[in-house]
């Protein structure tokens, strides 16, 4: 990085860093043109839903932050989750997918939202089946997953779509400028935030590369609220684990949805 001589950023750089100017690789799921467009495709197309009226981008739109701006999400036949739809923008620099963690990574989180039937209420193996019976998405997933046998799969559409969305990052907003050692990218006001920000010790839990993402916290960072407040028989982390000491944990909230602020 640039040297600067600006204190404010070298305290920062030890809390967060910037978003990489280029898309990570995934483990297992190396990205190509050719995956990534097929990936592009299937995050629009509703047909992936039963209804034929849902895509993934129904509830992480681009145009709205990568999210819905709802409370809850409409899924099958406008039935309501629980929760409220993360962005997807920087995601899959996230420690764990879902707000309870539920998915180690983007690709395992790909395939929860086709086959809940909450959400696009999909068969499992209907997915495929849907696919299959369109020709050009033959042609899309041989060339995407080149000399497999029967490449159009979930599990193919699943690393494709993680592929496409490891593509869906923010670098170069002013904040990532200024870690960088452009003292000048944040005005006067934004760097008496930053201060107030690390001073008032929000990096506690909103910290790194994503400002937050990379932890569980209790519903209640100081102490339980009301039980009038606490969501209705949602459990965060504790009811995937079981573990009791899990209870109302959710994965913290990224401060903003990318370093820009938008």
């Amino acid at each position: 990085m640039p040297t600067s001589t600006d204190p404010l950023i070298s305290r920062a750089r030890a809390l967060f860093a910037p978003i990489p100017a280029k898309a990570p690789e995934l483990p297992g799921n190396s990205a190509t043109p050719d995956k990534i467009a097929l990936g592009a495709m299937l995050f629009f197309d509703p047909r992936l839903s039963a209804t034929h009226s849902i895509s993934c981008a129904s509830c992480h739109n681009i145009g709205l932050g990568g999210a819905d701006n709802s409370p809850t999400s409409s899924g099958f036949h406008g039935t309501r989750g629980g929760r409220n739809s993360p962005t997807v923008f920087n995601a899959v620099f996230n420690f764990a997918q879902f707000w309870d963690g539920r998915a180690k990574d983007l690709e395992e989180q790909a395939g929860g939202p086709m086959v809940n039937p909450v959400e696009m209420a999909s068969p499992k193996q209907h997915v495929a089946e849907q696919l299959r019976a369109l020709p050009a998405y033959r042609k899309d997933f041989a060339r995407a997953f080149p000399g497999e046998a029967d490449p159009l799969s979930l599990t193919n559409a699943q690393k494709a779509i993680a592929a496409f969305e490891a593509t869906l990052i923010t670098p170069n907003a002013p904040f990532d400028r200024y870690l960088g050692g452009d003292a000048k990218a944040l005005d006067p006001a934004q760097k008496a935030g930053l201060t107030l920000f690390m001073d008032k010790g929000c990096t506690a839990c909103h910290a790194g590369l994503n400002v937050g993402g990379g932890m569980y916290a209790k519903f209640g960072a100081v102490a339980a609220p009301d039980a009038r407040y606490r969501p209705i028989g949602d459990k965060g982390r504790g009811g995937i684990t079981g573990n009791a000491a899990d209870d109302y944990s959710f994965k913290v909230p990224r401060a903003v949805s990318d370093h820009s602020g938008s």
